[in-house]
C-alpha cells in the first residue's frame, strides 16, 4: 500500500542483535523474542521477490530461522514503542538457498492506519531455513520486531482464496488451498458480517477445500475464517483469516451517500482501477484525513503523474431528471512539499474505465489545504444503472502530495412517481370515447388500469410498450375515474372524467 507520511527517527528497546547485510551471513534466530533491526543498508534479494516494486536504491537486512520441528512462526513490527504512522516497514519471508530463494509470504502494512508489518502463523517445516528480510522500500530507519515460533502438528489452510463460482446477490462459493503439511480430514468454515468476532459466526463443516453458501443478503460484505480438521489424534489447526467476500451489489437508489467507512472499496461496491501500464499510486482509504463527521476518507498520492480511477457502486437513475453530486475534496501536502492535485469526474453505464463516457466535472486543479465542497450535475438520457468515476490526474510533485476525497452524495430532485405525473398528458379530459396518453420521458407504457371512486377495477388494457396509446372509455358510465398508467419508468395515476 502506498504511503503518505515520511518516517521519523525513533528510539527502540529490546534484544539488540547485529542483523547482517547479506543473505549468506544472515543473523540466526534460535528462539522467540524481541529484536532490534538496525538501519537498512544491506543487499536486496535478487531471487524469490515477494514484491514487484522496490526503492530506486533497494536495500535489505537479513535474519534466518531453521525450526527443529514443524510449526508456526509470527513476525510482528507493530509493537510499542514504534509509531504506527511514522515507522514504515516492509517484510518478506523467503526460503531456499541464497542463490535460489522462493517467496513464502510478505506484508507491507499491519493495518490501514499502521504502516508497520506483520505476518502471523506461517507454517514452517523442520530443517528448512526461512529468511526474514526487511527492506527500505519506504524508509531505512531501524525499528524493533517480535519473533515467535510455536510447534504444531495440524496446519491451517491458506490462499489463494477464490470464488469457485461467481457470486450472485444471495450466494457465494468459496475455495482455499489445502495445507502442505499433514493430511486434513476436513475443514471448519466460519463466516459472518465484516468485523464479526471469531467464535460468534456461523460454522459449517466441509470435507473438501471449498464451500457453497446460500441465503446471503444482497449488496453485503462478509468475512470468513477456515481451519483444518486433522482428526482425533492431531485435532484442529489455528483459524486462517479473516478473508472478505461480498454478494453482488445491486444498484443503490437515490439519495445515495458514502463516507468510505469500509476497510476495502469492494465492501461498499466501489472499485479502484487503473490502466495496466500505470505504475503509480492507487486510491486507498485513510483514517487520518477524514472530513468532519467521517472516520475515513480516500486518498491518492502523487509520486508520478497520477492516472488512477475510483469507480462508484451502481446507482439507479431516472431519465431526464437532473442528478446532483456533492463531495468534499482537498489537497494534502507533507511539509516542506509543494504542489497541487487534479482530477476529473465522469459517469457511465459500466463500472470500467472504458464505461466512463459522460463528462460531469472537467479537469480541475485543487490547491486547497482544507476541504472544499463541490457540487456538479448531469442529466441521464435513459433510465438505468450509472456509475461515477473519480479520475486522479495529479502531476508529479516533490516530496509527499495527495488528493483527498470524502462524503459523496448523489440525489435527484424528485422520485420518478412524483415527477412523472407532470410529464404524462391525458387528453381530451373530459372525454366521451377515446383518451390519448403520451409523455415527454420516452417512457414505454405497457398497462393501463381504470378504477371507479370505490376502488373497483372497471377496465384493464395491456399494450406492446409504446410511448403513446389510446384508451376507449365509451363503454364506461358517466363519472369520475382514476387511471393508473404503468410504464418502464414507473407508475403514475391520473384522474379522468367520462361525459
Amino acid at each position: 500500500m502506498k504511503k503518505l507520511l515520511l518516517s521519523l527517527l525513533v528510539a527502540f528497546s529490546g534484544m539488540a542483535m547485529n542483523a547482517q547485510t547479506l543473505c549468506l551471513v544472515a543473523t540466526p534466530i534460535t528462539a522467540s523474542g524481541t529484536f532490534v533491526c538496525p538501519a537498512i543498508t544491506g543487499t536486496y534479494p535478487t531471487t524469490g521477490l515477494c514484491f514487484t516494486t522496490a526503492n530506486t536504491a533497494p536495500k535489505a537486512i537479513w535474519y534466518k530461522f531453521t525450526p527443529t520441528a514443524n510449526g508456526l512462526i509470527s513476525v510482528d513490527a507493530a509493537i510499542a514503542p514504534n509509531s504506527p504512522e511514522t515507522n514504515d516497514t516492509r517484510l518478506s519471508i523467503l526460503r531456499g538457498t541464497c542463490t535460489a530463494l522462493t517467496c513464502v509470504t510478505a506484508n507491507d502494512d499491519a493495518a490501514n492506519d499502521d504502516y508497520r508489518s506483520k505476518v502471523s502463523n506461517v507454517a514452517v517445516t523442520a530443517g528448512t531455513t526461512y529468511y526474514i528480510v526487511w527492506d527500505n522500500n519506504w524508509t531505512s530507519t531501524g525499528f524493533s520486531f517480535n519473533f515467535n515460533f510455536t510447534p504444531a502438528t495440524c496446519f491451517a489452510p491458506s490462499g489463494p482464496y477464490s470464488y469457485t463460482v461467481a457470486p450472485t446477490t444471495t450466494t457465494a462459493s468459496l475455495g482455499w488451498t489445502a495445507p502442505t503439511i499433514g493430511t486434513p480430514t476436513g475443514y471448519d468454515f466460519q463466516y459472518g458480517p465484516v468485523g464479526f468476532t471469531l467464535g460468534t459466526g456461523t460454522i459449517l463443516p466441509t470435507t473438501t477445500n471449498s464451500i457453497a453458501l446460500t441465503s446471503l443478503t444482497p449488496s453485503t460484505a462478509y468475512e470468513f475464517y477456515v481451519r483444518t480438521n486433522c482428526g482425533t489424534t492431531n485435532g484442529y489447526s489455528t483459524w486462517a483469516g479473516p478473508v472478505s467476500f461480498t454478494t453482488v451489489f445491486q444498484a443503490a437508489d437515490v439519495p445515495y451517500s458514502t463516507s468510505f467507512e469500509a476497510a476495502q472499496f469492494f465492501h461498499i461496491g466501489w472499485a479502484e482501477t487503473s490502466a495496466t501500464t500505470y505504475t503509480g499510486n492507487d486510491w486507498q482509504t485513510n483514517a487520518g484525513l477524514a472530513q468532519t463527521g467521517s472516520t475515513s476518507a480516500v486518498v491518492v498520492a502523487s509520486a508520478v503523474t497520477t492516472n488512477a480511477w475510483l469507480l462508484s457502486r451502481g446507482i439507479s437513475l431516472t431519465a431526464n431528471l437532473p442528478v446532483t453530486i456533492t463531495y468534499y475534496v482537498r489537497n494534502f501536502l507533507q511539509a516542506p512539499s509543494t504542489g497541487s492535485g487534479s482530477y476529473e469526474l465522469k459517469a457511465g453505464i459500466a463500472q470500467t474505465i472504458a464505461g466512463m463516457t459522460i463528462p460531469v466535472a472537467a479537469s480541475e486543479t485543487i490547491s486547497d489545504a482544507t476541504y472544499v465542497q463541490k457540487t456538479v450535475s448531469f442529466t441521464p438520457t435513459a433510465t438505468g444503472t450509472y456509475y461515477l468515476g473519480f479520475h486522479a490526474t495529479s502531476p508529479i510533485n516533490a516530496g509527499v502530495q495527495a488528493l483527498v476525497l470524502d462524503d459523496v452524495v448523489v440525489t435527484q430532485p424528485l422520485g420518478v412517481k412524483d415527477f412523472s405525473a407532470n410529464r404524462f398528458s391525458v387528453y381530451p379530459n373530459p372525454s366521451n370515447s377515446l383518451v390519448t396518453i403520451n409523455n415527454t420521458l420516452n417512457a414505454l407504457i405497457n398497462n393501463v388500469q381504470i378504477t371507479d371512486l370505490n376502488g373497483r377495477v372497471v377496465k384493464t388494457n395491456n399494450y406492446a410498450s409504446s410511448t403513446e396509446i389510446q384508451v376507449n372509455i365509451s363503454d364506461l358510465s358517466a363519472g369520475v375515474y382514476m387511471m393508473s398508467i404503468n410504464s418502464d419508468q414507473g407508475s403514475v395515476t391520473k384522474k379522468i372524467v367520462k361525459n
